[in-house]
């Protein structure tokens, strides 16, 4: 797939993902919705998050920086990062919606993405090599 195609679907499941989420919003009661109503919230608002997260960063790694010369690894990092603060995010809301965030169970989840991130970075040089 080209770099085109991928930014032309990532930004239409984006937007597909925020339409969703906004009318998961308007016509959901959270107290009659139960388990697949939070489900589908959750899940939508991640979708969403991560191609938006990942099409900020693509044009922040591509259109300001100008990395150019690898734009594949520059699309697999943007994505990767996307993924874990998108990730952040949700566990972060749920955690909230249930009453069990505090500043320390945020500062341990940034600790697992920190170490999460980390090992992809060292997996990925010891596969250059």
């Amino acid at each position: 797939m080209s770099f085109k195609w991928y930014a032309v679907l990532m930004g239409l499941g984006t937007g597909l993902a925020w339409v969703a989420w906004i009318i998961i919003i308007q016509t959901m009661n959270p107290d009659e919705a139960g388990f697949l109503g939070l489900f589908f919230f959750f899940i939508t608002l991640f979708l969403a998050l991560v191609g938006t997260i990942s099409m900020l960063g693509l044009i922040y790694r591509i259109g300001i920086r100008k990395r150019t010369d690898m734009i594949m690894r520059e699309v697999r990092v943007a994505f990767r990062h996307a993924m874990l603060l998108s990730f952040l995010a949700i566990i972060a809301l749920w955690f909230s919606s249930q009453d069990w965030l505090r500043w320390y169970t945020l500062v341990g989840f940034l600790l697992v993405i920190v170490a999460v991130e980390y090992l992809f970075l060292v997996l990925v040089d010891a596969e250059r090599r």
